[in-house]
């Protein structure tokens, strides 16, 4: 229906920000009903407008469900869990949540959940990477898990845990590290700070050089925001949130971010941490951090890794990307 498409495109514009699935059953014997899932109200009142307007059924439930009260946040226990487009184990992975990362909890398919990360993306998520719990024991956790990640490893009784940058987990007044499942362990070897600290020492130097610090060599991963794997976006995501700040996931969200900085063939007017948007066909693909001096840092599937160019080499291997810059952004640290 065309009726449904429209308010999709008003209510749920971006379905990586929101859930809009709705569709026309129809019986054998004629009867007919829309059916479907939404996160927006106002969207789940156009349908049954529609419905009726239209003189049939409607069953549109709002997410996320009233479930029970002990599932309605779920958090990484795994290192890292893959988030996909769909319900099941071969669906592509659209991004990633890190160990003791608070999801929200939209839904519940069998061992699927269907969940909301803190920068707004939805996705789903298998149980079998997660802790599920109620909204209180989600605050309490939220507040308790201070400490970040450098990457480092666990090693306790019961554990023994290698955590990628960026991980959250909480220090107890005993010296000892609780993981996201509750069990306690030692620090064997790596870093680990508490986030204001890791916060600072970020900032401390330009995001470039924190990039290489920490990313450099990274294989280039579709989905992927940690030093084991990652994306354009997922770098630039992960090397803001090390400074406090919050970029959206995909490339063509984080477009939006900061205030526009004027293009320039030389570089000219760019500080250090500014990204860079580059296009193909209309369609903005990937993105990178300026360094100064023409370099960029960037994952990028051509190179294979997170790495440094020279953009403005003609003979370099992304001499391609110089002619499809399309917009520069300033981030505010």
């Amino acid at each position: 229906m065309r009726a449904l498409d429209d308010a999709r495109r008003r209510w749920v514009p971006d379905r990586r920000l929101g859930v809009f699935e709705v569709w026309l059953e129809e019986t054998a014997t004629g009867s007919r009903t829309l059916r479907g899932v939404t996160t927006s109200e106002a969207a789940r009142d156009a349908v049954r407008r529609l419905a009726a307007d239209a003189g049939i059924a409607e069953s549109i439930r709002l997410l996320p469900d009233d479930g029970p009260d002990e599932e309605r946040v779920a958090i990484v226990t795994t290192a890292v869990a893959p988030l996909t487009a769909e319900p099941r184990a071969t669906a592509p992975r659209v991004t990633e949540a890190l160990h003791g990362e608070p999801l929200d909890l939209l839904e519940r398919r069998g061992a699927w959940v269907r969940v909301r990360a803190r920068d707004g993306f939805h996705a789903w998520a298998h149980t079998g990477y997660l802790a599920l719990g109620s909204a209180e024991w989600g605050e309490d956790w939220d507040a308790r898990a201070g400490a970040r990640s450098l990457g480092c490893e666990l090693r306790g009784a019961d554990v023994r845990l290698r955590l990628p940058i960026g991980a959250r987990l909480a220090l107890l007044r005993d010296g000892t590290i609780e993981t996201a499942d509750g069990r306690r362990a030692q620090l064997a070897s790596g870093t680990l700070r508490l986030e204001s600290e890791a916060r600072a020492e970020a900032r401390l130097v330009a995001p470039t050089e924190w990039a290489l610090r920490w990313f450099g060599d990274a294989p280039f991963a579709i989905g992927g925001r940690t030093e084991w794997g990652c994306d354009g976006a997922g770098l630039t995501q992960a090397v803001f949130a090390a400074r406090g700040v919050a970029l959206q996931r995909e490339v063509d969200q984080q477009i939006s971010a900061g205030r526009d900085v004027t293009p320039d063939r030389t570089g000219r007017g760019y500080e250090a941490g500014d990204l860079l948007f580059f296009a193909e066909q209309g369609r903005v693909h990937h993105v990178a951090v300026w360094a100064g001096a023409g370099r960029i840092v960037h994952a990028l599937l051509g190179r294979g890794r997170v790495t440094r160019d020279d953009l403005f080499d003609e003979s370099g291997p992304v001499r391609h990307l110089a002619g499809q810059l399309v917009a520069v952004r300033r981030i505010p640290a």
